[in-house]
C-alpha cells in the first residue's frame, strides 16, 4: 500500500475545517489554525520561497523561531521542492557570537542559497543571501501543484546536536521520514487522530520537536498544539498546564525538562491540573534518570497522571528519530544492577553474583545495601517492527544479552551518511546498513538500556564510569542546577582524576565541593580530585540543551572557565 507523503496530506486538507494545529502566543491565547488553513498557510510560503527566487533542489537555512511561522515556512519548503535547513534561532541576549559560529559552521555544511531569518538579525558571514522569513510566509497564498519527489530524495537537512564535536548534517529522505513517522505514530504510539492530540515545546530545529510533532503527526492527521520554546524556558510548568487545558494526550521532552517541571510547578497549580487523559509523556533525547521519572510522577500523580502515561524512548537524528519506545499502557522497565559490574562491562542484576548465580548474601528478597554499589537504569523498549539493535565490541564483534558495547542499528529511515564528511560517514555508516550509534549500552529481554556515550566514557583506575551517572549524584546537592553538571577527567600524576564542574548561584558555592565529593565517593566509590563551581549559564551546551563534555573538559584544562567565587 503506498503511504501519503507530507504533500499528499497537506494537499487533501482543502476544505477541510476539523482541527489541525493551535499556536500559543506571547498573550497568553491560542490560535486554532484548521487543515484548511494550514494549507493555504504553506501555499504562502511556498509561494514567498519562489518570489525569494529559489527552485526545487535548492536549500534554504530557515530559522526555527516560534511554531506559528516556522510550520508553514518548512512545510511550505516541502510543497515547492526546496530543501529546508532548520537553524535554532538566535538568543534574546547574550551568546550571540556563540549562535553566529554555531550557524557559520552549519552554512559551511550545508552550502544554502538562501537564509531566511526574523527581524533585524544580522546573518553571518557566507550563510546565504539573506531573506526576511516573516515576508515569506506572509505571501499571498497561491494553489501551487505540489513537488513529488522520488523516494530516495532528501526532504530536508538535519544537523545532529553535537554534544562531542562539530554539528553534522544528515540528509533525512522522504522514504525516511515516512517510514519512521508513520512507525512511530502507529505501531510506537498507537494514535487515533480522532481521540489523541499532540503538545510540544521542543525546539522545532531539533529531530524529536521536528520528526515528532511536526511531521509525524501530520503523517498520521493526529492535531498539535504548539508552545514556543522560550514559553516554556520561561516557565516549566506551562507545559503541564498547557497538556491539562488543552486536553492533550501525547508529549515527549528531554529527562531534564522532567525535572524542571516537577521543581518549578507550584502546588496550587499541580492542584489545578488534570492529567488523566494524557495516554503518553515520552522522554528521550538524552539519558534517562529512573529517580527524575520517580519524583515527576510523585509530584503529579494527584493529577490522575497514570504511571504507565510514561514513556521512555531512544533515537536518534541519524536514524530520522526513533529507534525504540517503550509500549504504551505499560510500566516502564527499570533494571538494578551492580555498579562494579557494570563497570567491567556486564550489566548483572541484584540477587545474582558476578558470574550471573543466584547471590546467598542477598536471600534472594529486595536490594542489597547500597553501599555494595547498585545501578539503577531504565529500559528504552524494544526496537520498532522492522528496526534491528545489536551491541558490539570495539572490534564490531556482537555481544551476548546484558554485556555492555556499543549500540548499533538498522532500519528503514537510517541514513546513508552525513552531508560533506566523508570520513565521520565511513565511520558511523556501514555498508551493511549499520549504524554505529557512539551510545553505550546492553540488551535485555529484548529491551534497550543505554548506560552513557563512548567518547564521553570516564576510565578511572581501570574502572569505566559513565559521567551522568556521576552528574547526577552532583544535581542530588542543594545548590547544584540540575542540567548544568560535567563529569570529566584530567591527567594526573598516576591516572586520570576525576573533575566535576557544577553550575550554582554565588550564594551556594560555601561547602558546595565537601558535598558534591561526599555523595560522589559514598555512592560509586570514588574520589573526586576537583569540583569547580562556575555561573549559571556557563557550561557549553549544544542547541538542544545536551552538555558538551569534551568541551568542557577543554576548557577547564585551558583555564577559561569562570569560576565563581563564593
Amino acid at each position: 500500500m503506498h503511504e501519503a507523503w507530507v504533500t499528499d496530506v497537506l494537499a487533501g486538507y482543502a476544505n477541510d475545517h476539523r482541527p489541525a494545529h493551535e499556536y500559543l502566543r506571547e498573550n497568553g491565547e491560542w490560535t486554532a489554525v484548521s487543515r484548511h488553513d494550514l494549507l493555504r498557510g504553506v501555499w504562502s510560503a511556498a509561494r514567498g520561497w519562489r518570489e525569494a527566487g529559489l527552485r526545487p533542489g535548492d536549500r534554504v537555512a530557515v530559522e526555527a523561531t516560534d511554531p506559528q511561522v516556522f510550520v508553514p515556512a518548512f512545510l511550505g519548503a516541502l510543497w515547492t521542492g526546496v530543501v529546508p535547513v532548520p537553524l535554532p534561532p538566535p538568543p534574546a541576549a547574550g551568546r550571540h557570537a556563540a549562535w553566529s559560529a554555531h550557524v557559520t559552521a552549519m552554512a559551511r555544511i550545508a552550502q544554502p542559497r538562501v537564509i531566511a531569518l526574523r527581524g533585524d538579525t544580522e546573518p553571518p558571514e557566507g550563510s546565504g543571501r539573506p531573506v526576511a522569513l516573516d515576508s515569506v510566509v506572509a505571501a499571498p497564498p497561491e494553489e501551487l501543484p505540489p513537488h513529488n519527489p522520488e523516494p530516495d530524495a532528501t526532504a530536508y537537512l538535519q544537523f545532529s546536536s553535537g554534544s562531542t564535536g562539530n554539528p553534522r548534517a544528515v540528509p533525512a529522505r522522504m522514504e525516511s521520514v515516512l517510514a519512521n513517522g508513520l512507525a512511530i505514530m502507529h505501531d510506537g504510539l498507537r494514535s487515533d487522530p480522532a481521540i489523541d492530540r499532540g503538545l510540544s515545546w521542543l525546539p522545532l530545529h531539533h529531530d524529536m520537536g521536528l520528526v515528532g510533532f511536526v511531521l509525524a503527526p501530520l503523517l498520521a492527521r493526529v492535531p498539535v498544539s504548539f508552545i514556543p520554546t522560550r514559553f516554556f524556558v520561561r516557565d516549566p510548568g506551562l507545559w503541564l498546564s498547557s497538556m491539562s487545558e488543552r486536553r492533550a494526550t501525547i508529549s515527549f521532552a528531554p529527562n531534564f525538562a522532567f525535572a524542571l517541571s516537577a521543581r518549578r510547578t507550584s502546588a496550587e497549580r499541580t492542584a489545578a491540573l488534570d492529567l488523566g487523559h494524557v495516554r503518553v509523556l515520552g522522554c528521550g533525547a538524552e539519558p534517562i534518570n529512573h529517580a527524575v521519572l520517580e519524583r515527576f510522577f510523585s509530584a503529579f500523580a494527584p493529577t490522575g497522571l497514570a504511571p504507565e502515561a510514561l514513556m521512555p524512548c531512544y533515537g536518534l537524528a541519524e536514524a530520522t528519530l526513533a529507534v525504540a519506545l517503550s509500549p504504551p499502557d505499560r510500566l516502564y522497565r527499570v533494571d538494578h544492577v551492580r555498579t562494579a559490574a557494570l563497570s567491567a562491562g556486564q550489566a548483572t542484576p541484584v540477587g545474582t553474583d558476578p558470574t550471573g548465580e543466584a547471590d546467598p548474601t542477598d536471600g534472594g528478597a529486595g536490594l542489597p545495601d547500597p553501599a555494595d554499589g547498585v545501578s539503577t537504569l531504565v529500559g528504552c523498549g524494544p526496537p520498532l517492527p522492522g528496526y534491528e539493535i545489536v551491541i558490539r565490541d570495539p572490534h564490531g564483534d556482537a555481544l551476548g544479552e546484558r554485556a555492555v558495547g556499543e549500540v548499533w542499528v538498522r532500519g528503514p529511515s537510517v541514513a546513508h551518511g552525513y552531508v560533506a564528511a566523508p570520513q565521520e560517514t565511513r565511520t558511523s555508516f556501514l555498508p551493511d546498513g549499520w549504524l554505529r550509534t557512539g551510545d553505550l549500552g546492553y540488551l535485555a529481554e529484548g529491551e534497550l538500556f543505554v548506560t552513557g556515550r563512548v567518547k564521553d566514557l570516564l576510565i578511572l583506575n581501570g574502572r569505566n564510569i559513565d559521567p551522568q551517572r556521576v552528574e547526577w549524584l552532583a544535581e542530588t546537592v542543594s545548590g547544584v542546577r540540575a542540567g548544568g553538571v560535567v563529569a570529566c577527567t584530567r591527567p594526573g600524576p598516576q591516572s586520570e582524576e576525576l573533575v566535576i564542574v557544577v553550575e550554582c548561584r554565588t550564594s551556594a558555592v560555601s561547602g558546595l565541593a565537601p558535598a558534591v565529593r561526599e555523595a560522589v565517593a559514598t555512592a560509586l566509590g570514588i574520589p573526586v580530585h576537583d569540583v569547580v563551581a562556575v555561573r549559571p549559564g556557563t557550561v557549553p551546551k549544544t542547541t538542544s540543551g545536551k552538555p558538551r563534555r569534551q568541551e568542557t573538559r577543554r576548557q577547564y584544562l585551558e583555564g577559561v572557565l569562570h569560576v565563581q567565587q563564593g
